[in-house]
C-alpha cells in the first residue's frame, strides 16, 4: 500500500455499495489472492470514464472480469474487447460477465496479450493491468490503435512504493521495479501523451493521447 492506511481505508467506506456482483467479487479476490484493482482504484476509474465517454475500450489483463464490470458499467455506450490468459479466470470471467447482463457487450480475447489482437481495431480507451514487467511491451503494440484523445490508464505504476524507493526491494522485485520507473519516465516524456501518476490504490498512469508524429523516447 503507498497512501496512509487509515486514508485508504476512509475512502473505502466512503464508496457507495456496490452490486451484489462486484461485493462478491471482491471478497473472492481476497480470499484466493486474485489480482484485482483496488477499490479506490476502481472509483478513480468509473469518475475518469465517466467524463471521457468513451466508445470502444481495450482492457489489457482481465483475470475475473472485476474492472471490466466497472468499465462497462461506467461506459454503458461502449464495447470492450478484454484479453486474459488463464484458462480458470477466462471462464469465470464470462460467467461474471454473463450474469452482469454485460455479455453482449464484452469480448474476451484468450490468449497472450504479448501476441497482439486478431484482427484490425481501433479503441479511444486502454487499460493496461496486466503482468507489470511486460507494460512497455503492451504499449508498444497497442498504444498505435488508440485513437487521437484517446484515454490511457496503467495501474500498479508504483509498485507499492517501492518506484520511489528501489533500495526496499528483493533481488526478484528490482528488475520489475526499475522496469516501472523507466516506464514512469517513458510516458511522462512520450511526444503523443500528456502523463500523469495519480498515487491511488497501487499507483495509476493516466493519458491523454494528442497528436504528435515526433520520435517518442527509448527506455
Amino acid at each position: 500500500m503507498i497512501t496512509n492506511p487509515l486514508i485508504d481505508e476512509y475512502i473505502s467506506r466512503l464508496i457507495p455499495v456496490r452490486s451484489p456482483l462486484l461485493h462478491r467479487l471482491e471478497q473472492e479476490a481476497a480470499a484466493e489472492g486474485i489480482p484485482i484493482v483496488q477499490l479506490p482504484t476502481a472509483k478513480v476509474l468509473r469518475t475518469l470514464l465517466l467524463l471521457h465517454q468513451p466508445r470502444s475500450i481495450l482492457e489489457v489483463g482481465t483475470a475475473i472480469g472485476y474492472s471490466t464490470i466497472w468499465l462497462a458499467e461506467a461506459a454503458p455506450q461502449a464495447k470492450i474487447v478484454t484479453m486474459e490468459l488463464d484458462e480458470s479466470r477466462i471462464v469465470r470471467a464470462r460467467s461474471n460477465f454473463a450474469e452482469a447482463g454485460l455479455d453482449d457487450r464484452i469480448e474476451l480475447i484468450a490468449g497472450d496479450a504479448a501476441q497482439g489482437l486478431p484482427g484490425t481495431y481501433q479503441f479511444d480507451c486502454l487499460f493496461i493491468d496486466a503482468a507489470k514487467g511486460q507494460y512497455r511491451t503492451f504499449l508498444d503494440m497497442y498504444l498505435p490503435l488508440l485513437q487521437e484523445n484517446g484515454l490511457l490508464i496503467c495501474d500498479n505504476v508504483l509498485f507499492r512504493g517501492m518506484v520511489a524507493s528501489p533500495e526496499q526491494a528483493n533481488k526478484r522485485q528490482r528488475p520489475l521495479v526499475d522496469k516501472l520507473d523507466r516506464l514512469n519516465g517513458w510516458l511522462m516524456e512520450h511526444p503523443e501523451l500528456d502523463t500523469s501518476i495519480i498515487p491511488v490504490g497501487d499507483g495509476i498512469a493516466v493519458s491523454l493521447k494528442r497528436k504528435n508524429k515526433a520520435t517518442c523516447p527509448s527506455l
